[in-house]
């Protein structure tokens, strides 16, 4: 179930945001009385409400609001108890003070604002002395590591100990994990912010991408789990249209946005199998590091030296890259091939690749593959010259790249990507209108880049047909199915007008 955290400055807006989840069918609501800019009055809150409650008075010293005197906030709370709330939420330390009375059920929970505790067995042990329903630990993770051990603990707990419910929390981004997987981990129910504007704890999710995006009351013990990785992550439209594409094929199956920091790459993949991770998508910056991870990989891989998907099979980590098919299929379409790399209309002709990084060597190296002379510049000179060798192609540096003969220019580095829009990496008088402008980036899709091109003539390919073939093809490895091509197009295009329609309102 997912628990709704409302936390309004004013009692009129708490019970209009309650009403409106109720009619969402949300079916349990967290009154944060913290944020009340008054006292809390729970005349007004209580007797019609539409949903049950969870009665929550947070000190600021565990991420509250409250501004008033302990005193005043233990009569709060016990006042909530006496008006029949269904639940309410107690710190471990002051549990004690306040006894069972009627039918309210008593969340006893803790929250540290730093860490992880390194015992947290010792925690629960405390906590369960505190006459608990459920127990709620909701702690900060200092590392990947911190997050599995906190999920396999809440596992094990709930395994052990069905009758008193676990709820564990890593909070902030790295452990979304927690909180989309609450169910598979036993936890009776997540929380999620009624609006993304008004997040009041790290890593909270908006309740109605829970309940749509990830469809949080489908995912069970046996759901099978995926997720992209890196740093940053949130930008990713990955999730949406995996999670689309499992949802239109009825699969028991979800799609996480996981940020993992470089120096956590090796344990996230020993220990991604431990929680029934499937397969990855790997982007910026784990594409190569990612390859002293796998125990093994196609030919393309290893010639590319990046990897962008990887399957967990046993205890196998096989590693592939979709990014260099997807980028020349699209280029092909685009100068009226039909994708056979016999009578590719590539052969012959002269690209010049933007970027040394994993999508630079999968692109040029697809170019190799068909027959194209390849140029390769970076910003990082040394990055360029590596890439060249390892390919057995040109490269020139990034300030005389505009003096490049080239029939294609593929851009794969990030300049251009939202939020830096107004930026290119080759300028508008470089380019040719008999060339062909490739660019990685799909968000915005028109890029500056693209918009230049089309402006000199040029025929044009966005990185949106390179991302949904890329996908596309993951989607096959990691499901055995094709990937929703059309559905998947028109997510990533919808999601893209969006968020540039709400910048310019």
């Amino acid at each position: 179930m997912i628990c709704v955290s409302i936390a309004c400055g004013s009692h009129k807006r708490m019970i209009a945001e309650h009403l409106s989840v109720a009619d969402e069918g949300m079916r349990l609501v967290e009154l944060r009385l913290d944020f009340l800019r008054s006292t809390p009055n729970l005349g007004r809150l209580l007797p019609d409400r539409p949903t049950p409650v969870v009665a929550t008075a947070r000190r600021p010293k565990d991420g509250g609001l409250w501004r008033d005197s302990e005193e005043k906030r233990m009569v709060l709370l016990r006042s909530a108890i006496a008006a029949g709330v269904e639940f309410v939420d107690l710190e471990e330390d002051i549990a004690h003070q306040i006894p069972r009375f009627g039918k309210t059920k008593r969340l006893i929970s803790y929250h540290d604002l730093k860490e992880t505790p390194d015992d947290l067995e010792s925690l629960y042990q405390r906590m369960l002395g505190c006459d608990p329903d459920y127990i709620k630990i909701a702690v900060t993770p200092q590392s990947i590591g911190d997050v599995f051990r906190l999920v396999l603990f809440t596992r094990e707990k709930n395994r052990e100990r069905p009758e008193t419910p676990m709820i564990g929390i890593s909070m902030g981004e790295i452990g979304v994990m927690s909180r989309i997987l609450a169910k598979k981990f036993g936890s009776p129910f997540t929380f999620a912010t009624f609006s993304q504007s008004r997040v009041i704890a790290p890593g909270l999710l908006e309740y109605t991408k829970l309940r749509d995006h990830y469809r949080f009351e489908e995912i069970n013990s046996r759901t099978d789990v995926y997720a992209v990785i890196g740093d940053p992550i949130a930008h990713s439209l990955s999730p949406l249209i995996h999670n689309a594409g499992f949802s239109n094929a009825n699969m028991n199956r979800v799609y996480l946005p996981q940020r993992v920091f470089p120096q956590d790459l090796s344990e996230f993949v020993a220990k991604a199998p431990l929680v029934d991770f499937r397969g990855i998508s790997v982007t910026i910056p784990h594409k190569v590091e990612i390859m002293k991870e796998l125990t093994q990989w196609d030919p393309a891989v290893e010639e590319i030296g990046a990897c962008n998907t990887v399957l967990f099979e046993g205890n196998e980590r096989c590693g592939y890259n979709t990014d260099y098919i997807a980028a020349i299929l699209s280029l092909e379409i685009a100068m009226g091939g039909d994708g056979s790399a016999d009578n590719s209309p590539m052969i012959g002709k002269r690209a010049l690749v933007l970027g040394a990084g994993g999508a630079g060597k999968a692109v040029a190296y697809g170019l190799i593959q068909r027959q194209v002379r390849v140029t390769v510049s970076d910003f990082e000179d040394a990055k360029a010259q590596y890439l060249a060798g390892l390919l057995g192609c040109d490269y020139v540096d990034w300030e005389l790249r505009h003096g490049t003969r080239a029939d294609i220019i593929a851009n794969c580095t990030p300049v251009g990507m939202h939020p830096n829009v107004d930026h290119t990496p080759f300028e508008k008088s470089g380019l040719k209108k008999e060339m062909i402008v490739f660019d990685a980036v799909y968000n915005p899709e028109n890029t500056l880049l693209i918009k230049n091109a089309k402006a000199k003539g040029c025929k044009t390919v966005s990185g949106v047909e390179m991302f949904i073939g890329q996908a596309c093809m993951q989607f096959k490895l990691f499901t055995g199915s094709k990937g929703p091509a059309t559905l998947m197009r028109k997510l990533v295009k919808q999601t893209i007008s969006a968020i540039h329609e709400d910048e310019e309102s």
